[in-house]
């Protein structure tokens, strides 16, 4: 009998406890509501949040909006801070998760439109997992259209995929690959895009940090001099046929770029060079100690079998360096391209 009766009065507390903080909750949420928006707009001046709640493991904010004028503009469906009984002991968070993030950015001649979903673990510093959908990205010197990433931490079989990218004057299109989180990097490999009628596979790699450390690695097969030179719009100062295949390494840090490397071989049965840009033969001349009509004429047809081109970069400045042999003798020509960094 006495079991019973403190059972019925233990279920009372209970069901008293839950009306009490369902009541307190919704009591406090118009006081809480504008602090939340106020404490938020002293980091982002123009950002407001709609509506939030609160679970025994997250607090979820929802409809927030961070905008900057002629900047940018971000809508957050969702945002969640999780936290424990521990982390709470400890005053610290979690995790951090973003669920539904569209971006509309402009400024300093970029342009990124794209929707995104990510979550971070605040205490490993590292990135759970990202959902990124980059419908277009445009800056004065390249564009993107249709970048998918979908990545996992401790997972290699991710999805990466970009519909086209414009570099300059070079076109690419279905670039792929699988898409992974270790830590703090995002790695993809393989890397793999058909190029100017060949193929190139590779890996790529990045710290998702401050730092942004990343690094290329690329081997190309039997790709068109030809439609490069053509792409590029170089026609009027030199044109050129064969093959190409190789390898290419570049690193860098940020915007910076550390190191570059390459080394190309031109596949059998060769091809034609024909350099047409008089500045660039009379630097010729005069590097070589030779007449200029003599470099000229070693130029105006020169039919190559095979060739080395190498690429390299030193104190800012990119060396490409180019040996042909042929029938007709061998040709050996150096491009530097000086600050190139910048």
């Amino acid at each position: 009998m006495r079991r019973r009766t403190f059972a019925k009065i233990f279920l009372i507390f209970v069901i008293v406890i839950i009306a009490l903080s369902i009541a307190a909750y919704f009591l406090a949420k118009p006081v809480l509501l504008p602090i939340i928006n106020k404490e938020l707009q002293k980091i982002f001046k123009e950002s407001s949040v709609s509506d939030f709640s609160l679970t025994k493991d997250f607090i979820e904010f929802r409809g927030i909006e961070i905008r900057q004028k002629r900047s940018y503009d971000l809508k957050i469906k969702k945002a969640r801070i999780y936290y424990s009984l521990q982390s709470i002991l400890k005053k610290k968070i979690g995790k951090v998760e973003a669920i539904d993030l569209n971006i509309g950015f402009n400024k300093n001649d970029i342009k990124i439109k794209a929707n995104a979903s990510f979550q971070v673990d605040v205490s490993a510093k590292t990135i759970d997992y990202i959902k990124l959908n980059v419908s277009s990205c445009k800056t004065s010197l390249f564009e993107i259209q249709g970048l998918v990433l979908d990545a996992s931490q401790g997972r290699d079989t991710g999805e990466f995929y970009i519909k086209g990218i414009n570099y300059n004057k070079l076109k690419l299109a279905d670039v792929m690959g699988k898409s992974g989180l270790k830590e703090r990097r995002l790695r993809i490999d393989p890397l793999l895009v058909s190029f100017l009628g060949g193929n190139v596979k590779g890996e790529f790699s990045i710290t998702l940090d401050q730092d942004m450390d990343y690094d290329l690695h690329l081997d190309t097969q039997a790709v068109d001099i030809k439609r490069l030179v053509d792409d590029m719009e170089l026609n009027e100062k030199f044109e050129m046929t064969g093959r190409l295949g190789g390898a290419f390494y570049l690193a860098g840090r940020g915007q910076g770029m550390k190191d570059i490397k390459g080394y190309f071989n031109t596949a059998a049965p060769g091809g034609v060079l024909i350099i047409k840009d008089k500045m660039f033969l009379e630097n010729v001349a005069r590097q070589s100690n030779q007449p200029l009509d003599i470099i000229v004429e070693s130029f105006r047809n020169y039919n190559y079998n095979n060739g080395i081109i190498k690429l390299s970069i030193e104190s800012g400045n990119l060396t490409m360096e180019m040996r042909l042999d042929g029938m007709a003798g061998k040709r050996s020509l150096a491009v530097v391209l000086h600050d190139f960094n910048k």
